[in-house]
């Protein structure tokens, strides 16, 4: 039988309801938690936040003003850059905000995962995917602050180039994120959330990818004018099509707050002021708490060097990100790991290992 953390429903039971009796600063699923010891997550909130209350700000200020056609060759249905173009002042500060939170998150995942905060990279082809959707991220966001600068109606030609790179940066950037964490999913079987979050972020930019298809189409059919009744609803359907992109973005944002949600976790005070609180409130819910200490005290063959046999102490540095399953002489159903200095080390992973306290202490 395999010997697995959590493996039985009872003790998963048992962690489900120990978390829901912690205060609500220690529960870390809910928000709260995360403003004291994983405010990572906040950074796509905040950039899902700006560009949602951006797009809706445009679209409230178009529809108050009677929906205007800004321009005699306009469709019915206008497009954000027009609307965008309007009120650049406000433009230019929703793109610049939502760019700066979007390169801050990027850049963050690649420190957690560097930190051992987020199930960090086995291979080196992870790191160059992370990488690779950092710099396609930066793009992008240089795109869509300069095709808010560059307007539609004064810079068209730079202002629709400009949109093509921030949609092309974007979208690499998301198939890379998607192919590391589909392949730190390969590496870590464990940690259900990879494969959920690879699958839905590859979904939002495929639809993405096809609505940014159907509105260079329906632009090019008419170049964006509407001086005919065909135009019109031609050209409509394109400024449709851009608006549903801008909010489609929106589910992209949100896969990155998936991203980052384990990291509140992992964060060391967090799981200094859980012990605290386990120890003076409900001293036996560390009967099912594996973070180190139960798990050092109940498997100790496991937790032993394979070179001396010598057991590791508890706070031993440890990188546990790297299975080995099959090497000799480590105990059967445990994944052996690796510590600083690249040496096998004999602790074992959990079910929740980015949940937990085996990490560099940061």
């Amino acid at each position: 039988m395999s010997r697995n953390f959590f493996a039985s429903k009872e003790k998963r039971s048992a962690v489900a309801e120990e978390t829901a009796r912690r205060p609500i600063h220690l529960n870390q699923r809910t928000p709260v938690a995360h403003l004291f010891f994983g405010p990572y997550v906040f950074f796509p909130v905040l950039a899902m936040g700006t560009w949602l209350g951006g797009l809706l700000a445009l679209l409230g200020l178009w529809v108050h003003t009677g929906k205007p056609r800004y321009q005699n060759d306009e469709a019915s249905v206008v497009f954000i850059s027009d609307v965008g173009a309007r009120y650049k002042t406000l433009f230019i500060i929703i793109c610049s905000c939502t760019s700066a939170f979007y390169i801050l998150t990027l850049f963050a995942e690649r420190w957690l995962r560097h930190v051992d905060r987020l199930p960090s990279d086995v291979r080196r082809r992870e790191q160059i995917f992370d990488w690779i959707a950092i710099f396609f991220t930066c793009v992008g966001s240089a795109g869509l602050i300069l095709l808010s600068i560059f307007d539609t109606f004064n810079h068209s030609t730079v202002h629709w180039s400009m949109t093509i790179v921030f949609i092309v940066g974007v979208a690499l950037s998301a198939i890379f994120q998607s192919a590391e964490i589909w392949s730190l999913h390969k590496d870590h079987p464990d940690r259900n959330h990879l494969k959920r979050n690879s699958i839905y972020k590859l979904i939002v930019v495929t639809f993405a990818i096809a609505e940014a298809i159907a509105f260079g189409i329906l632009y090019a059919i008419c170049s964006g004018d509407a001086y005919t009744s065909r135009c019109n609803r031609v050209t409509s359907g394109a400024a449709a099509m851009e608006w549903a992109v801008a909010f489609t973005l929106i589910f992209y944002w949100l896969s990155l707050v998936m991203d980052l949600w384990p990291s509140g976790k992992t964060s060391p005070r967090y799981l200094r002021r859980l012990a605290r609180w386990q120890e003076k409130n409900d001293p036996a819910a560390l009967e099912h708490d594996f973070s180190g200490r139960n798990a050092f005290a109940e498997q100790p063959q496991a937790w032993q060097d394979p070179r001396t046999g010598q057991a590791l102490p508890e706070n031993a540095p440890v990188h546990w990100n790297n299975p080995l399953p099959n090497a000799p002489g480590y105990p059967s159903g445990f994944d052996q790991r690796f510590n600083g200095d690249g040496v096998a080390s004999g602790r074992p992973s959990t079910q929740y290992g980015s949940e937990t306290g085996l990490m560099r202490q940061v």
